[in-house]
């Protein structure tokens, strides 16, 4: 880690081309500035790996170029953090013991007609490797009410967003007291801050199929509309739940309260990335036609005839509610790229400069960390405001709101992930022979 963060100091006066790719490696810069100022013996020493690896860039600089010497320079450190699983490439390992022990892949707690279609992908023989990530994941979990079981065999979605947020919270070294029964979870930060946290997905509504029926796809002013209203639903559900219930809690009273929300309301969910939940807190959308300018959407139509208001922390309205925590991509997804599965994995990573930067890859090439893809959508208006220090990962996307202009500030990173979809091994070599 020494090593990483001499390198990515020293690159901070280096060419621009360099350290846009040392981004990638998803380090804070108040993580590895002022590292060259307490070096350490091992690392910049005569016998350590900076002269080493400075000795062999120097000769590939004389012999093919500073161009050249960067890339090797750049590998060589995409290579120790791998190694390590440091930066980009963290996997927490760890699996706690629980007083209860959860046993989400042992027998069924259910009649067999109630296993939901994703628990019974999972129990298939290929996903022999997912099913002991997403136990690692669980691992420490305290099933308070005794169900968890049998809901991710039956309901499965809401379960498995839990499970995720759970495995966040450790990633994020914060402490979740699973002695307060409610909300889903209560959490202490690093710096000693106490954060509510409740989880809820945005289902398909009673008429609508579900989001893993196959079914035509709406345009996309429907798939927005259908989106924004299933999101309002499920964040106002939490909000009134706050108001009657959680908000007289001794250990909520004057504490963050956040609503972490995941849409599974349609098919095909994930393709919008975040426009449904920027429309519901913002107000905010963007103008498709040639200019992609921002504009405002006030409201959003529900079953054609009745207007809900859109832009629900742009007034003190919701002002319980501290922030939302939003992922498009915390699917069974997010399980296989942490494993060997094969898999052709299309991903959108963002860029500041350049917009939208695409990769297609093999699964065995790929890696995201585990908070990759978490979005943080903070309320001007909350009563108790989010500390941004309590998910302050590079990843991890921040979106605030201006009360004053209107305007948003979306704190998105550099290489940071947009969308993920996953299809058969071998679609890339398809692809290049085409």
């Amino acid at each position: 880690m020494q090593f990483i963060l001499e390198e990515l100091d020293a690159a901070r006066w280096g060419n621009a081309k360099f350290r846009d790719m040392l981004r990638s490696l998803y380090f804070e810069e108040t993580e590895f500035a002022g590292a060259m100022n307490h070096t350490w013996i091992d690392v910049s020493g005569g016998s350590g790996p900076k002269q080493l690896m400075f000795k062999h860039l120097v000769r590939l600089n004389q012999d093919f170029g500073a161009d050249k010497a960067d890339l090797a320079r750049f590998d060589i450190l995409k290579f120790v953090a791998r190694h390590f699983n440091l930066g980009r490439f963290y996997i927490n390992p760890e699996f706690r013991i629980e007083k209860k022990p959860l046993n989400l892949f042992g027998a069924l707690k259910c009649d067999v007609n109630m296993i939901h279609p994703h628990f019974k992908t999972l129990m298939s023989e290929e996903y022999e490797e997912e099913r002991q990530i997403i136990s690692r994941w669980a691992s420490g979990f305290e099933d308070r009410d005794n169900k968890l079981d049998k809901e991710f065999q039956t309901t499965f979605n809401s379960s498995f967003w839990e499970i995720y947020l759970f495995q966040c919270f450790k990633d994020l070294e914060m402490e979740v007291d699973f002695s307060k029964p409610a909300p889903d979870f209560s959490v202490k930060t690093k710096t000693g801050k106490v954060l509510n946290i409740e989880a809820v997905t945005a289902n398909h509504a009673n008429d609508s199929p579900p989001e893993w029926e196959p079914q035509k796809i709406k345009n996309d002013t429907d798939f927005l509309n259908f989106a924004c209203v299933r999101i309002l639903n499920a964040v106002d559900g939490k909000h009134k739940k706050f108001m009657s219930s959680y908000s007289k809690l001794n250990h909520v009273e004057g504490a963050p309260f956040i609503v972490a929300v995941a849409p599974f309301e349609q098919p095909m969910f994930s393709t919008k990335n975040n426009e449904a939940i920027i429309r519901v807190l913002y107000g905010k959308g963007i103008y498709k036609n040639n200019t992609w300018e921002e504009i405002d959407i006030p409201t959003v139509i529900k079953k054609e005839n009745v207007s809900l208001p859109l832009g629900i922390f742009t007034s003190d309205k919701y002002k319980h509610i501290s922030a939302v925590i939003f992922s498009t991509i915390a699917t069974i997804g997010k399980a296989i790229s942490q494993t060997n599965t094969p898999r052709s994995i299309r991903c959108c990573r963002y860029h500041e400069q350049i917009g939208a930067l695409y990769e297609l890859t093999e699964n065995s090439m790929y890696f995201e960390t585990h908070v990759d893809g978490l979005q943080i959508y903070h309320n001007p208006f909350a009563i108790h405001k989010l500390p941004p220090e309590a998910f302050n990962k590079y990843e991890i996307t921040h979106h605030y709101y201006d009360i004053e202009s209107g305007e948003m500030d979306n704190q998105q990173k550099t290489f940071t992930i947009v969308s993920r979809s996953l299809w058969p091994s071998g679609l890339i070599s398809k692809v290049g022979a085409q």
